[in-house]
């Protein structure tokens, strides 16, 4: 028996029958959204404590006003998107710019809050501009990220495969969702150090591992597996006028 045999027999009872290249898709899929919630989780269980270290606990309301509004013109840039791009790559676009910011913010953070541990407050306008900055990257990763995920997943599943293979992904992805925070998270605490950069850029790492995961899924996915997908948004290929964001 095959490593694929054995698991497949493990979640025939719970999940139903799985032809092999069908498991091997969702696989492929609950990898990548592993790596997605993933690294949402380890920056967001760090999102309130950076902002309360870097500006204060009593700016949380305003913290969270302000990414509500944050996401209006956020959102108006990312469907402005689909108008040109295919879902995948705008996966890939937003992917790479949230990996890149993440690592941005792990060495602005690397500063900004081992200076907070010397001077015992947050004082500078910068902290403060560093912790709302990060506060609103955490909120629309979290936004934005996944339900793209699940958009691509609906574009190139059929509804028969769907009900038994998205449990499967979501499963998959509980896996991420507790077991990266919670190594990644403490690591810097374990190691002895007095900032969360270290987690932060790890995450950025799982974020571009992410992308190349579902590279791997697009090529090595056979075509009658993405039976549903009918590269939809392409400014090429879309003929329909589709309705804009203020209509939606």
């Amino acid at each position: 028996m095959t490593l694929l045999s054995f698991f497949q027999s493990i979640v025939r009872p719970i999940f139903g029958t799985f032809e092999t290249e069908e498991f091997k898709k969702f696989l492929r899929m609950g990898a990548v959204f592993s790596l997605i919630i993933g690294s949402y989780w380890t920056i967001r269980v760090l999102k309130n404590a950076l902002f309360c270290t870097l500006v204060d606990a009593a700016q949380l309301p305003y913290a969270k006003t302000a990414s509500i509004l944050f996401l209006i013109p956020l959102l108006m840039l990312y469907t402005k998107l689909f108008d040109i791009y295919k879902r995948e790559k705008v996966f890939y676009m937003v992917s790479g710019v949230y990996g890149v910011l993440s690592v941005v913010f792990a060495v602005i953070i690397a500063f900004t809050q081992s200076s907070c541990a010397v001077a015992g407050q947050p004082q500078s306008w910068l902290q403060w501009i560093v912790g709302y900055a990060f506060y609103l990257f955490v909120e629309s990763y979290g936004s934005l990220l996944p339900a793209l995920f699940w958009a691509i997943a609906s574009d190139t599943t059929s509804p028969d495969s769907a009900k038994k293979g998205y449990s499967l992904v979501v499963a998959i992805g509980q896996f991420g969702g507790i077991f990266l925070p919670y190594f990644v998270s403490g690591l810097p605490h374990w190691l002895g150090l007095q900032t969360s950069a270290l987690s932060i850029f790890i995450a950025a790492g799982t974020i571009g591992l992410s992308i190349l995961l579902f590279k791997n899924f697009f090529k090595n996915t056979p075509q009658e597996l993405l039976v549903s997908y009918h590269g939809k948004n392409e400014k090429e290929e879309e003929k329909e006028q589709e309705p804009g964001f203020f209509e939606g």
